[in-house]
């Protein structure tokens, strides 16, 4: 068998940091409102050093300053804060021109924010109003990947939960797969508390990194995808990584402080696509042909051409991130001692001074 031909991407634009010019025009190009744009937030953040350095002169004409020495404290705090917060702007707004100039150097499609896009993943599904900053879409057929990084908070009012950022990969699948999670043991993306399902351990090494969620009954197709050979390539991404399998999409999931705009960094995640994205439609391809029959999906559905029965298209429950778990696990602690504290606070503090 012919080896396939390799992936050839230019990534010079990623080898040195955009100039200033390079930076306006990105902005122009990518619609960024005029709020959200470099001279403006630098403005704003000048003229708040200057109206903070003059309440500091005014306040210290009137001798507030020697009274009250906290508020320069204070006041320095905040200054520095600004200008922290700047950079931290002006570092990522720089990201994501490199990121835009790569894709346009390569002829795909760039945004600079996406918001509502549906994607399938639960971990995109179980958070509100997901913000994906820096999306790459690719048209090449051997790696029509979209790639980018996700920020959201979710409200709990709306049935969602809080998930840090996480950068993801969605490939295409040649046709609809079961639902299957490969989830990472030492730091998950996905919110799998609470979902219902087989949980595959699995052999060898892999078993210390990974753990399999499968709906119940379909735990030979999961063995049938995640062959060793490509759980080794998902290990090799990186210790947090993870990989689910919904519908017709596969979603690779990564830490959210991943640099795609790190020349290394994107050559990996494009060699990782193409060699996904040929692996799964090789070891998923079955569920398009006649030899593949899901006895759980019924005749009315095969002969509809439903290949995967309904209780294999989603693992059931409700998937919770554990990083919510936790941050309400915090605030429940936090307001008891509160609370603890008004109450009993004064008897103990009279009971330690007596």
């Amino acid at each position: 068998m012919t080896p396939p031909e390799p992936i050839r991407v230019d990534l010079s634009a990623l080898e040195s940091s955009p100039g200033l010019g390079a930076l306006l025009r990105y902005e122009r190009i990518a619609g960024i409102p005029v709020i959200r744009r470099f001279f403006v937030v630098l403005t704003g953040v000048l003229v708040l050093t200057a109206a903070v350095v003059a309440a500091m002169w005014g306040l210290g004409r009137i001798g507030l300053l020697e009274r009250a020495p906290l508020i320069a404290v204070f006041a320095v705090f905040y200054g520095l804060l600004g200008a922290v917060g700047f950079v931290w702007f002006a570092v990522g707004l720089s990201r994501r021109a490199k990121l835009a100039l790569f894709a346009w150097t390569n002829d795909w499609a760039y945004a600079d924010s996406l918001e509502r896009v549906g994607r399938r993943g639960a971990a995109f599904t179980r958070i509100t109003r997901p913000v994906e900053r820096g999306v790459i879409a690719s048209n090449d057929p051997r790696i029509p990947f979209e790639l980018g990084v996700v920020h959201s908070v979710g409200t709990r009012d709306q049935g969602a939960t809080m998930q840090r950022p996480f950068g993801f990969v969605e490939l295409p699948l040649p046709s609809k797969v079961p639902h299957i999670v490969l989830r990472n043991r030492r730091r998950s993306i996905v919110p799998t508390l609470g979902l219902r399902g087989a949980r595959m351990e699995l052999e060898g090494d892999f078993a210390k990194a990974f753990l399999l969620l499968v709906p119940e009954g379909y735990e030979q197709d999961a063995l049938y995808v995640f062959t060793p050979d490509l759980m080794a390539r998902v290990q090799d991404l990186g210790s947090g990584a993870e990989l689910e399998l919904v519908e017709d999409r596969a979603y690779v999931y990564l830490p959210g402080g991943t640099r795609f705009d790190r020349p290394d960094v994107m050559r990996r995640t494009i060699e990782m696509a193409e060699e996904l994205h040929r692996r799964l439609a090789d070891r998923t391809a079955r569920y398009r042909t006649a030899r593949y029959r899901d006895d759980a999906a019924g005749a009315l559905a095969a002969r509809a051409g439903v290949a995967v029965g309904l209780g294999g298209q989603r693992l059931g429950g409700r998937g919770i991130s554990l990083m919510a778990v936790a941050a309400t696990t915090g605030v429940v602690i936090l307001s008891a001692g509160v609370t603890a504290f008004a109450l009993f606070g004064g008897d103990l503090l009279r009971s330690l001074g007596g």
